[in-house]
């Protein structure tokens, strides 16, 4: 639903504010801190650093069982919408406690970003390791970061 919103100089804003009594909205930020332009900036991440290493010649492989897995462009971009999607749900359910819930949103998500680091230690080899490492940090960074700006609606001073 729209809503119009005055500013404390005079001037009305015209936003898309989600239903039910929360009504914080994402439309007044700037480009950045919009969850879908995280979403897509984790991707785009994620897929270029993976280019990146496999164009300097990284064989991207883990362990896994008695073998080993192949890491494919489509598996990064896969893990990279699921991890960033969940991350979006994960920002507005914090964003429905009484200040926001950033502290909590950067201490959860910081939480995970280190969890997930152990997964490449399981690399094949150590330029695998090296580069799914700098894809775990790139990706976690632009959602953890990119998603830490949303705020209450009129919590943000003019």
């Amino acid at each position: 639903m729209d809503a119009t919103r005055s500013t404390t100089d005079g001037r009305t804003t015209q936003g898309r504010t989600p239903g039910g009594p929360a009504g914080r909205t994402w439309r007044d930020r700037s480009w950045w801190n919009r969850p879908r332009t995280v979403v897509v900036g984790a991707v785009l991440t994620g897929a270029v650093v993976f280019l990146v290493g496999t164009l300097a010649g990284v064989d991207p492989q883990v362990r896994a069982g008695s073998g080993t897995l192949e890491v494919t462009i489509s598996l990064v971009i896969a893990t990279s919408l699921t991890a960033a999607l969940g991350g979006w749900g994960v920002r507005a359910l914090l964003l429905r406690r009484p200040h926001g819930g950033r502290a909590a949103w950067l201490w959860l998500s910081g939480a995970v970003l280190l969890v997930s680091l152990l997964g490449p230690l399981g690399a094949a080899n150590a330029g695998a390791t090296v580069l799914l490492l700098a894809e775990h940090l790139a990706v976690g960074g632009v959602i953890m970061l990119g998603l830490s700006g949303a705020e209450r609606r009129g919590a943000r001073a003019a």
